[in-house]
């Protein structure tokens, strides 16, 4: 899907437009083949333009032909909502600023049109509205993992194996944002340099305030990734205390079981043994068994 959205100082509000004009935002979704070559032709590099197709394109930021290119990967906002990490492209050159993913950004570009009171004539500006929103995204993923790994994590004892298989989802999806924006964070600190784009004042600190945010995204995940670090020491630990445990029991009744086992052995043979016509040898024996049985357990139990 191609389309061109613009808007000005004198009307912020970004609408869709027919033509191509300066200053136009130029969205390209899914780009098919002629979709693809219609930007090579507004001048856009071929093999830039094929990086960011490639789901596999790592952040990064480089200037050619007189465009400036900023390739970084944000959280993916498919219907599925599926959380893994796709990549997008930011071009900006003297006359257009244009967004190149190879998946559909609807659930991102639509709220952003609708909020963001803007012009795209301002192309340094605006591009770093994008990335704030990008950032917002990345925000709302962490948050929500967040909160689903305390109520996962609320007792360590009552966890399953099924809650530790879902930790370790949460660790790959974690090192799949921290993967894109610890590059990204790279990138976005050269921009400050303003040679590859020109910034103004407060364009300086609009950079500012998104590395730090991008700064503390990564914080955030590196702390919840120690969480399921601590988590999963934590369940190991009790997973080994309570087979101890059970080892213990089961070792004290194999004891307490021993002596019994032999009287009943040997009042089972069939050879004549002292006492075994008296007609209450039988509950003798048990009651000998039983005791035995017993004493032995509450010694072993005390003595741990």
């Amino acid at each position: 899907m191609l389309q061109y959205l613009r808007s000005t100082t004198k009307k912020l509000e970004i609408t869709s437009q027919e033509d191509l004009l300066v200053g136009t935002w130029i969205r390209a979704d899914r780009p098919n083949e002629t979709e693809q070559q219609e930007l090579i032709e507004l001048g856009i590099d071929e093999d830039i333009l094929l990086d960011a197709l490639d789901p596999h394109e790592v952040p990064r930021v480089e200037t050619e032909g007189g465009w400036t290119y900023f390739i970084t990967r944000l959280p993916d906002t498919d219907n599925d909502f599926n959380d893994f990490t796709t990549p997008i492209l930011f071009a900006l050159g003297d006359k257009y600023i244009a967004t190149i993913s190879r998946d559909s950004m609807g659930r991102l570009w639509q709220p952003f049109i609708d909020r963001t009171t803007a012009p795209t004539t301002q192309k340094t500006k605006f591009f770093i509205l994008m990335m704030e929103a990008i950032v917002r995204q990345y925000q709302t993923r962490v948050a929500s993992i967040n909160r689903q790994m305390r109520a996962a994590t609320d007792d360590v004892r009552n966890l399953r194996s099924r809650d530790i298989a879902t930790l370790t989802e949460y660790e790959r999806k974690l090192n799949d944002y921290l993967d894109a924006l610890q590059p990204t964070n790279t990138a976005i600190e050269k921009l400050l340099g303003g040679r590859l784009l020109p910034l103004y004042e407060d364009d300086h600190d609009l950079v500012e305030d998104l590395s730090i945010d991008l700064e503390q995204l990564m914080s955030r995940c590196k702390s919840l990734l120690r969480t399921i670090t601590n988590v999963r020491d934590s369940y190991r630990a009790v997973i080994d205390t309570q087979l101890n445990e059970t080892v213990r029991i089961l070792t004290v009744i194999t004891l307490a079981l021993t002596i019994p086992t032999m009287v009943a052995g040997l009042y089972g043979m069939n050879v004549e043994l002292p006492g075994e016509r008296w007609p209450y040898m039988f509950w003798l024996v048990i009651g000998i068994s039983a005791l035995s049985a017993i004493s032995l357990s509450f010694y072993f139990l005390k003595k741990r």
